[in-house]
């Protein structure tokens, strides 16, 4: 069963990463709270699923070139 990203139930998000240590560095870069980090077994390449406290997004590219 694939996780949602989002879940405003438990209010957390989930990113990809390739280890724990990658989810740590999001923490401290983004100013997330890392609430815990899971095993993800169906991807080969983001090995864990880093989850974090609230609905969290990636800042908007620089280069995104999107009309609002």
């Amino acid at each position: 069963m694939v996780k949602p990203r989002h879940d405003e139930e438990e209010y957390i998000s989930r990113h990809g990463a390739t280890s724990e240590g990658k989810c740590e560095d999001m923490s401290r870069k983004y100013g997330w709270k890392l609430k815990r980090v899971e095993l993800n077994p169906t991807d080969s390449v983001l090995k864990v699923d880093c989850v974090f406290e609230g609905k969290t997004e990636f800042p908007k590219s620089f280069y995104n070139d999107e009309e609002e």
